[in-house]
């Protein structure tokens, strides 16, 4: 008897979640809804299940709702009762209206347990086959909550400060905090704080709250590092770290230890923000945005390899037909969606889920070229929020880093048509036609790279478009070095002080053999920070800056998160240039191990490769490579070699 689970209509499990998380932002005691369309799961789904049995047998739905169970068209059997199934074919039908959350069944049948193999349907449309969730399989676990996992933390200091109590927690968490002890006659406010400045600035910290009239409390969860506490009193104080307990697979370790350093700081930075969803940040939004989510499906993939979290984000983040605004208002957040996809398949191998999600991929792009100008380019429009990142950029017109990703899109399209119905459904030809005009509008010889915006007079270069032109193959060898050599090795374009785009930057010089710079930069930029005392990365960092200007964005003393997703590009980076891991075929059928020191001494680590490990051990002279998983060819030195699973292979060079 296979093992039943808890099963719903596709998608309303993430969507569900997606909902009650964006409405939990808070600011200054003032909730803080998300600020784009929300979608709501269905609220009334029928399930179906044909089956057959050679033996007389029992069925029982549980459901989260209210209905009836049909066998064979008859019965309306109540939640709860036993139903005698006696040999032959039978079909089953279970209807379940919820308005409260979503509906949910769970079947135990020998012959008919609920799984994916059921379909659902809302009454409208086709039906679809149910989702399900390996992490809610058990009959006494409820959908509607979260499985995270919590751990008891304690602060490993104190100080009195003024008319209240500093507690300092180490390092940046996220929990809720719990007080013992309280005088129930006070009034007890307790101020949270990223840093310990902001913890004890009463008037502007983002985060606080204000209890009195019990003697213990738990509060809500929140990011904090430091808690200032009045009218506590000598209160016991700790915390219910809520984590979710994701399994460490990758890891890193060369000579350098800021470096090293660094790794374990962007590690953390990710983990902290990879909950229901891959996250922003911990403290500020703790919302789904989808430029963010695509860096954290590339890092997620040398430290966790969890399919799960990452079909999860990108469910939530599509959420339901009809399309009506682009996904997080920004056009460029819909192109890494659509872009997202196939990546996925290249990692996962899982053609199943992009199947699933084809529909959408169509819907989503056909959407954003709702405002495509008169020569072919997409320029936003009345709602549409141009992102591409927190820089100084000339963002008038048609701006050429949206075309790049209307182009990768476009072309991501091309790919997952021909995957799934054999031909590129004319995709690629308007591909190759929106290079051309790329080509022919933005591109300047004698500036040797491409400039932001035709229309705008300024010709002005930045960086993002042309670091675009590399990342995705859009550039010939010609121009890419030109590229290099006017824009990402010239000082005089403005600098990136984000980690988002950072990290771009850093993949195409990894790409191009670029190491050492991009060892430089890590050291310079993510060990910033952590020369300041960071204990995860920043959303934003500009070395120029002095003090307690870090902590300010968005005309907010304490605005910045210094907890941000998009921070922890070095793990990928160090994981896919350094160790050398990559894949070759989708799902790492294939896969290959190409060690690069980029000016370290040596490099040491473990690289998930869907379903296996693979560590290697470099020092410039000699390579140690193992792993339990086969299809995998270490390139060094000019030469090829077999990994066997199971088997170590060393290297030397020869003299």
């Amino acid at each position: 008897m296979s093992k039943p689970r808890w099963i719903w209509h596709y998608g309303d499990f993430e969507i569900y979640h997606s909902l009650l998380l964006h409405s939990r932002r808070q600011e200054k005691g003032t909730d803080y809804p998300a600020m784009w369309k929300t979608d709501s799961p269905y609220t009334l789904v029928d399930f179906f299940k044909d089956f057959e049995t050679d033996h007389e047998e029992t069925l029982c739905v549980t459901m989260l709702g209210k209905g009836y169970v049909l066998l064979d068209g008859q019965g309306h059997y109540r939640p709860g009762e036993v139903i005698k199934v006696t040999p032959g074919k039978h079909s089953i039908r279970i209807r379940v209206s919820n308005i409260d959350s979503f509906p949910c069944v769970f079947v135990e049948s020998e012959s008919a347990p609920s799984d994916e193999s059921w379909t659902a349907w809302h009454l409208a449309g086709e039906r679809v086959p149910a989702g399900g969730s390996p992490a809610i399989e058990s009959k006494d676990q409820t959908p509607e909550v979260f499985p995270f996992a919590y751990e008891r933390i304690h602060p490993i200091g104190t100080r009195a400060e003024g008319d209240g109590i500093l507690y300092d927690f180490g390092k940046e968490t996220f929990g809720c905090v719990l007080l013992t002890g309280a005088d129930p006659e006070k009034s007890v406010s307790v101020y949270y704080g990223e840093s310990e400045t902001e913890a004890l600035d009463k008037t502007d910290c983002i985060l606080w709250e204000t209890v009195t009239g019990e003697s213990e409390y738990r509060l809500r969860t929140r990011a904090f590092r430091y808690l200032y506490i009045t009218g506590a009193g000598e209160a016991e104080v700790a915390a219910d770290y809520e984590y979710l307990p994701l399994e460490w697979k990758g890891s890193f370790s060369c000579d350098s230890e800021l470096i090293n350093k660094v790794w374990e700081t962007a590690a953390y930075t990710l983990h902290l923000n990879s909950r229901e969803f891959f996250l922003d940040g911990i403290k500020r939004d703790r919302w789904v945005w989808s430029g963010d989510a695509y860096q954290s499906y590339m890092i997620q993939n040398y430290l966790f390899f969890d399919k799960e979290i990452v079909k999860r984000t990108i469910i939530a983040l599509r959420g339901k037909e009809p399309v009506e605004r682009n996904i997080n208002t920004i056009l460029d957040y819909s192109f890494y969606w659509i872009i997202s996809l196939y990546d996925y398949y290249q990692t996962f191998g899982d053609l199943e889920f992009v199947k699933l999600q084809y529909p959408k991929m169509k819907t989503l792009l056909d959407f954003t070229e709702n405002s495509v100008d008169d020569n072919g380019f997409v320029t936003g429009g009345e709602g549409i929020w141009i992102f591409v990142d927190w820089s100084e950029m000339d963002k008038d017109g048609a701006i050429c880093a949206e075309q790049m990703l209307h182009l990768q899109a476009i072309r991501v399209m091309a790919k997952v048509t021909e995957l799934l119905y054999g031909h590129d459904g004319g995709y690629q030809k308007r591909a190759d036609e929106l290079k051309e005009k790329i080509d022919a509008f933005y591109w300047r010889e004698e500036k040797g790279a491409y400039i932001d915006s035709y229309t705008s007079g300024r010709e002005l270069v930045t960086r993002h478009a042309n670091i675009f032109a590399i990342m995705y193959g859009i550039v010939d060898e010609k121009r890419t070095e030109s590229i290099v050599k006017n824009v990402l090795m010239n000082d005089a374009v403005t600098q990136i002080t984000t980690p988002y785009f950072k990290f771009f930057e850093l993949d195409v010089l990894c790409k191009l053999g670029y190491l050492e710079a991009a060892t430089e930069r890590m050291e310079n930029y993510w060990g910033g920070m952590i020369r300041l005392g960071a204990t995860s990365i920043w959303e934003q960092f500009d070395p120029n800056e002095k003090g307690a200007e870090h902590y300010a964005m968005y005309s907010n003393k304490y605005g910045r998160s210094l907890c941000h997703a998009w921070g922890s590009g070095p793990v990928y980076l160090l994981g896919r240039y350094y160790l050398g891991v990559a894949s070759t075929a989708p799902g790492y059928e294939t896969y290959e191990v190409a060690p690069k020191l980029g000016g370290l001494q040596k490099v040491s680590g473990k690289v998930p490769v869907n379903g296996g490990i693979v560590s290697v051990a470099f020092d410039g002279e000699t390579v140690t490579v193992s792993a339990d998983k086969d299809g995998g060819v270490l390139k060094i030195w000019g030469k090829e070699y077999a990994i066997e699973a199971g088997k170590e292979l060393c290297v030397t060079k020869e003299a």
